[in-house]
């Protein structure tokens, strides 16, 4: 027997359903009814029934940046702060965090109430052509005041701000003027949202605005995360534009003697469009008549709101005491690699690979430390359903937690934001203390396994551990609860629920049976999905629990958030609530027991030794805490690689879901090879063959490998050639030919669907092959730019580039692949011939038309069979950027160039292009101006200096050090992986900021507010005088090309097929080093003996005689030794020693 209840105008009277429900119920989680709409024209402004901002939206665009949420509020507020001889008092006025009485019409919201002896009222109007008014009347006796404004803004495509509110961040170009009245703000989405680019204006009418804020970081502050309380109300606007990635518009009123009534208004204004880059403030006669036109005096008909108070039991956030010295002894007694600023300890790793992060830490940095624990993946097959969980030090315990598509499968919602600003998303935690319940936030100390997360709250003498897991064989993730003292609590945990891409969206079923909680999507509205069986079901084994919506937050007992499921658990010490993700429609059974964390961090100790191949670096002396540092990069980067490869998002992406054709071909590719993965490594390469597409013979930018058939409708010039570069180099590898003989399918282009017509992967190559021809410029092999190359920024802007522009990094990388081709296709001698002849055909191609002056140009323009532009270049004059570090490098690592133009590009590397922090991909920025694009598209269209803007691209700075490492320049390619590494990174970096130690960041970014400071004072970060800031976490290809430069290029282990290749390329200060590695099923330690001396080819011994091999060629130095395998299967001794000189 089933009950049903659906969530109808948020009135039904619904009860807490016990665990001991005799029927089965069911509920349905929908968006509430009761939102309060104002329409004026094609806008449409959404308020939650406490008058706090849902959202505000006109056609296809999100106004406003976060969805608001009856409990929270919004992001955006409006404060009266009073001035006083002891301070500043601040209160807000909007919401249910204020004193506000709700009244409403079709027309406006008002906001009535008093402070003290000040009365105030706040009148929401929109006017007419997007305008509208946040009108504030004051009246007193006397007191000192001024108000502040702020409003979260999205200003762009509903979808993508809900996807990425970060990246849609960092391109709303903020500027500011002057005008009668104070500073105003204009914020312009400088990336096309379809063809147009929102605009939005925001400023005030009636009195002067003194200060303004462009960021939520300035705004609230990294104080926020302790004090939840915006640092601005105590110390005013800063009057300075920060261009990052929490767009909030803030604004402050000069000062007011309240001896009268005083009136004034905050002003919105939106544009669907505005083409041109922003360089005035404009529509000011439209803001005047606008606000005219309103009698704000006028009795209106209204009806009061529904004035929600939030229940009495709900008490303030907690947030930890912090430990004392004492404490950490206890907790952690034996600690490496510690982290100290100003003599304080901040985080440490412990000697099983755990990552400890103290809370002084977390209010320091902007990037608030973050995990993403998964099931472990198959050794040897694409999984494409395991469970994956993020959480967040500062109090999410699980969030964006998903079973297979990462972006469409979503149980809980996402994390949004960096500061915990709202409380709502992913799952919480509240604990009753004193009579009230107050949401867990910041801990004391964060632990980090690969499978785990910890949060460790001091309660008075006692300590509450809250831990989040994976299982390491089910798709189950675990949230655990403990009191060290056995000390019982009253819980809540809190649960946003999605079940699909976005909170708010579809209704969420939710069935209680035999003590088990199944959620699963609506049927209605996952109808046509590839797998219709998706569910969820919640478990708390051997634990009494009830459940229900939000009602309890609430003095009336009504509920108002249509996705928060609460699960209250009474008077317990420690419970277990096990998620578990299901694709199919399988019987939900009860756990027989519950999980142990040591159970299963045991299982996943194992699988990463034995998947890492039994790495381990050991030494004695100076370089110690380096080598210890390597020993956990290798341990946490292969978190990070398997996490982008099999469950692909990251911390700053939670959207994903997709293989991006060139990383799954790089990072992961890199990473098998490396370790001997190969029977996963063919399983990948049939997948990414498998999505070729049908029409073009070109793959897709990116493409989902689960049964979703979804992916990109473009690509750029570089993506064929990279399914290409993986099988070379697998083959090469492997010396498995049979792979070119089995057959597999394309996709189509339109529906991304199977092709009927199966070939095999041979075929494919061929197919990709005459792609590429068809591409060579007229005269040439240089195969034209098309979309794009590595740098996604610069893709080009005028349509013409597409097929007069050569990129000299893609034809570099174009011959490497189409050489290496020829050399394992020795199945047809006829194609291999061919391919031999188009490398020798491009490398001509290359040195004539591409060198100039002894420098690579970065691009060459054809104009005609007689002129050639060459740009990013000492001859460009147009772009203003004369050198370009990618196909330096590329040409190097393709043993394109010869060594005279070799040597000649790491000293332009160097002059041009190195600072403290990596070297960067271009020797100047391109140009901004206003964000409007001439030509290259979103270089040119970023306000922030982040990601690729910042020119150090931690990938490219990985490849920088493998042409190194081919160079044989030891000392420059050891240091280079320190200048990347988060580990400490200030003992190698001293201009680097603060950053979360175990996860790989992307780029590193200069410390410049805004794209005008950086063009102006670009050259601080070659003389460090700046300080650079880590950038996006883990949701890249370069952990796993990182390990693959450090166990391949430089320390010098590498495998062909049936030989082991050595070619180390070390300082002599690590001489004595002991590498253990699995080679063959069979683990080995190499010992280096590293000596000063000409180069040579490294001589390898085995108990002291010398094993014989044969020398590699290499153009620039002394080849590699390459050993048979079965002459190393034959030795006895597993302590192998390496002599070389350097």
């Amino acid at each position: 027997m089933e009950t049903f209840l659906l969530f109808i105008h948020s009135l039904f009277p619904l009860h807490v359903i016990s665990m001991h429900w005799k029927e089965r119920v069911v509920m349905i989680f929908t968006q509430q009814t009761n939102i309060i709409t104002l329409i004026r024209d094609d806008f449409r402004y959404h308020f939650l029934p406490t008058g706090d901002i849902f959202e505000f939206t006109h056609a296809p665009f999100l106004i406003n940046q976060f969805q608001g949420n009856p409990m929270d509020g919004s992001a955006n507020n409006i404060y009266l702060r009073v001035h006083t001889a002891q301070g500043i008092d601040s209160y807000p006025l909007l919401g249910i965090r204020s004193g506000s009485k709700l009244s409403y019409n079709h027309e406006r919201l008002i906001f009535d109430g008093s402070i003290e002896t000040i009365n105030y009222r706040v009148t929401f109007a929109p006017a007419a052509d997007g305008i509208w008014f946040w009108h504030i009347q004051l009246s007193g006796n006397g007191e000192t005041v001024d108000v502040i404004y702020g409003q979260d803004i999205g200003v762009a495509e509903q979808g993508g701000v809900l996807s990425n509110e970060l990246y849609m961040s960092q391109y709303l170009d903020h500027s500011i003027w002057e005008g009668a009245h104070g500073y105003a703000v204009c914020s312009r989405q400088n990336q096309p949202q379809g063809t147009a680019f929102p605009y939005l204006q925001q400023g005030v009418l009636g009195t002067r605005a003194v200060g303004y804020s462009t960021d939520g970081m300035q705004f609230f502050g990294l104080s926020y995360k302790a004090t939840h309380i915006p640092q601005v109300l105590h110390s005013g606007l800063p009057c300075q534009n920060y261009q990052y990635e929490l767009s909030y518009t803030g604004l402050q009123t000069e000062q007011i003697q309240l001896t009268g009534p005083v009136q004034f208004a905050f002003y919105g204004l939106f544009r669907p469009t505005h083409p041109a880059a922003v360089t005035s403030l404009e529509f000011q006669s439209e803001l005047q008549a606008a606000y005219a036109a309103i009698d704000w005096n006028r009795s209106d008909t209204v009806q009061d709101g529904e004035a929600p108070k939030l229940s009495g039991e709900i008490g303030q956030p907690y947030v930890s005491p912090q430990w004392s010295q004492a404490e950490i002894d206890a907790a952690y007694p034996e600690r490496k690699l510690e982290e100290y600023q100003d003599g304080e300890l901040l985080s440490f790793f412990t000697l099983d690979h755990v990552h400890v992060v103290l809370q002084p830490k977390e209010l320091l940095v902007e990037r608030p430390h973050g995990h993403i624990i998964t099931t472990l993946l198959d050794n040897k097959q694409v999984n494409t359903n395991l469970i994956t969980s993020t959480n967040y030090m500062y109090g999410i315990f699980n969030g964006q937690t998903v079973v297979g598509n990462t972006s469409f499968h979503k149980l809980l919602s996402t994390p949004r934001g960096l500061l915990n600003i709202l409380k709502n998303t992913g799952q919480r935690i509240y604990i009753r203390q004193e009579g009230v319940y107050q949401i867990l936030t910041l801990p004391a100390a964060y632990e980090m396994g690969v499978n785990c997360a910890k949060w460790h709250y001091k309660l008075n003498d006692d300590t509450l551990t809250v831990t989040s897991f994976a299982a390491a064989n089910q798709p189950d993730i675990v949230l655990q609860v403990q009191s060290k003292l056995g000390r019982s609590y009253d819980c809540l945990v809190t649960s946003q629920l999605v079940v699909g891409e976005h909170e708010f969206q579809r209704p969420v079923r939710v069935s209680a049976d035999n003590g088990i909680l199944q959620i699963s999507p609506d049927e209605d509205a996952w109808r046509n999905n590839p797998y219709p069986g998706l569910h969820y079901d919640i478990q708390l084994p051997d634990t009494a629990y009830t459940f229900g919506d939000d009602r309890m937050f609430y003095t009336d007992g009504l509920p108002r958030n249509g996705t928060l499921l609460t699960i209250s658990i009474a008077q317990s010490s420690g419970f277990q609530l096990v998620m578990q993700g299901r694709l199919g429609h399988t019987e939900s059974l009860p756990l027989l027991s519950p999980y142990t964390l040591e159970t299963e961090a045991a299982q996943y100790r194992a699988f990463f030794e034995a998947f890492t191949s039994r790495f381990q670096l050991q030494i004695e002396g100076a370089e110690q805490v380096r080598i210890d540092t390597m020993n956990e990069t290798v341990w946490w980067y292969t978190h990070n690689a398997m996490t982008h490869f099999i469950v692909p998002h990251g911390l700053e992406q939670p959207g994903g879901a997709a293989w991006g054709t060139r990383d799954v071909c790089q990072g992961p590719m890199e990473y098998f090879l490396m370790t001997q993965h190969y029977e996963l490594a063919r399983n990948v390469l049939l997948e990414i063959y498998a999505h070729q597409l049908w029409e073009s013979r070109e793959w897709p930018q990116w493409f989902m490998f689960d049964q979703h058939p979804v992916q990109s409708h473009e690509w750029h010039g570089d993506v064929v050639l990279w399914p290409l570069k993986c099988i070379g180099d697998y083959i090469m590898a492997t010396g498995d030919h049979s792979i070119l003989h089995e057959e597999v399918a394309y996709r189509h282009q339109a529906d991304a669907l199977p092709s009927r017509q199966a070939e095999s992967v041979l075929e494919h190559v061929r197919a990709a092959v005459e792609t590429i021809c068809k591409r060579f410029l007229p005269g040439t092999a240089l195969i034209n730019y098309a979309g794009g190359d590595w740098d996604d920024t610069l893709q080009p802007a005028d349509e013409a580039m597409k097929t007069k522009l050569v990129s000299a990094w893609t034809v570099a990388l174009a011959f490497q692949v189409i050489r290496n081709l020829s050399q394992v296709t020795a199945v047809d001698p006829e194609f291999s011939a061919r391919l031999a002849g188009m490398a020798e055909e491009m490398k001509a191609s290359f040195e004539t038309l591409l060198i100039k002056d002894d420098v690579i140009a970065g691009f060459a323009y054809f104009q005609d069979a007689e002129t050639i532009e060459y740009m990013l270049h000492p001859q460009d004059n147009h772009t203003g950027i004369h050198y370009r570090l990618l196909p330096m490098t590329r040409s190097i690592i393709a043993e394109l160039v010869d060594p005279g133009q070799a040597a000649a590009n790491l000293r332009l590397i160097d002059e041009h292009l190195s600072c403290p922090d990596g070297v960067r991909l271009m020797d100047r920025p391109a140009r901004y101006e206003g964000g409007v694009s001439t030509i290259f598209r979103r270089a040119e269209q970023a306000a922030s200096v982040g990601r690729e803007i910042s020119l150090q691209y931690v990938h490219a700075h990985i490849r920088y050090l493998e042409a190194a490492a081919k160079l044989g320049e030891a000392d420059r390619a050891w240091e280079g992986l320190f200048q990347i590494n988060p580990i400490n990174i200030r003992d190698s970096v001293p201009n680097a900021q603060l950053r979360q130690s175990n996860m790989y960041f992307s780029s590193s970014d200069g410390d410049f507010p805004d794209r005008y400071s950086y063009q102006e004072n670009f050259d601080q970060l070659r003389t460090g005088s700046v300080q650079v800031k880590g950038g996006w976490r883990l949701y890249s290809s370069g952990p796993g090309i990182y390990l693959n430069q450090l166990i391949s290029s430089i320390l010098g282990i590498r495998f062909a097929a049936d030989a082991l290749v050595i070619d180390p390329v070390l300082p002599a200060s690590l001489d004595g080093l002991r590498f253990t590695y699995q080679c063959f099923d069979r683990t080995l330690t190499f010992v280096y003996h590293i000596s000063s001396g000409p180069s040579r080819t490294p001589e390898l011994r085995a108990g002291g005689v010398a094993v014989t091999g044969h020398v590699l060629s290499n153009p620039y130095r002394p080849g590699a030794l390459s050993i048979a395998k079965s002459t190393l299967l034959a030795l006895t001794d597993t302590e192998l020693h390496i002599y070389l000189s350097q």
